[in-house]
């Protein structure tokens, strides 16, 4: 049977619980160790994305935002291009946590433009955290997106940390797009066999691992939860939570509350062990059960 999904949030005493194990098991801890554990634990635990939404005009890059965290907070359009400067949709919960959405605008619109955006994606790539890169799954003219990718993203990311996710948008539209059930907003036979085609075509083209690869349909909600679970995959242990807890949360799996606070607890073990390395090997089973007492589910 599979264990229901845990609520959003960790237990808001999570330092002082670790600083109690840590003052129970003997450690002696100066007041600069002390505060060096609890201001690492709060960076983690409250660290704010910045995440990235790339590609052609009309590829479906706003339609995504609004999809992938449950609210109307980018503007679409089916006539013309909406986002010509970047959109930063900035929202927080408590003590500061929350996420940065940069909706970039959409190159493929003019030469002029293309010059113009490609100066500023170079500008923006150093802060972000997480790159989506849109491409609409009827669209066969990619040479655009690999002409970007290739001469502008790559060069930056190369030697960064920053993950880059490619989204096959609005697959409901795949030839036969009247294949598609609207009840079970799923893809048909045929239109199923051609989404995976579009998907293998972009992973050959961009030389990408099927896991920086993923194909959805936003406004019909189809693909999302898949999505979610391999940007959790892919980034860092440290920036995991930020994530998942702004995600829409019936886009998120048990697998990617796992992934999640299995990173964020071994982000925060890792701050603490930094601290107390000489100490570590003596506290880290009281480590363990502290673990299983908050997150028996995992």
């Amino acid at each position: 049977m599979e264990t229901s999904k845990p609520q959003v949030g960790i237990p808001p005493r999570l330092p002082e619980e670790l600083i109690a194990v840590l003052q129970n098991s003997g450690v002696r801890l100066t007041l600069a160790e002390l505060q060096q554990i609890r201001e690492r634990i709060h960076q983690v635990v409250n660290y704010h994305a910045t995440i990235g939404v790339m590609g052609k005009t009309g590829a479906g890059k706003s339609s995504l935002c609004n999809a992938l965290f449950g609210r109307d907070i980018a503007a679409t359009s089916a006539v013309e291009a909406c986002t010509r400067s970047p959109q930063e949709i900035d929202w927080s919960m408590q003590e500061g946590k929350g996420l940065s959405l940069i909706d970039m605008p959409g190159v493929g619109e003019s030469e002029a433009r293309d010059t113009e955006y490609a100066e500023l994606y170079r500008q923006l790539l150093p802060e972000l955290d997480l790159v989506l890169w849109v491409i609409k799954g009827d669209d066969r003219a990619l040479s655009i997106d690999e002409h970007f990718y290739q001469q502008v993203l790559l060069p930056l990311i190369w030697d960064s940390t920053v993950p880059v996710m490619f989204v096959v948008s609005q697959v409901d539209k795949v030839e036969p797009c009247r294949e598609w059930d609207w009840r079970k907003n799923h893809p048909g036979p045929c239109q199923g066999l051609n989404i995976t085609a579009k998907v293998e075509q972009i992973r050959r083209l961009f030389k990408l691992p099927d896991s920086q690869v993923c194909a959805i349909a936003a406004e019909e909600g189809y693909g999302l939860v898949e999505l979610v679970e391999k940007i959790v995959t892919l980034l860092p242990n440290e920036k995991k939570w930020s994530f998942t807890r702004e995600a829409k949360q019936e886009n998120v799996s048990q697998q990617a509350w796992q992934s999640s606070l299995q990173g964020l607890w071994e982000s925060i073990t890792s701050a603490v062990k930094t601290v107390i390395k000489d100490s570590w090997d003596y506290v880290s089973s009281k480590f363990s059960s502290l673990a299983s007492t908050l997150f028996g589910w995992w």
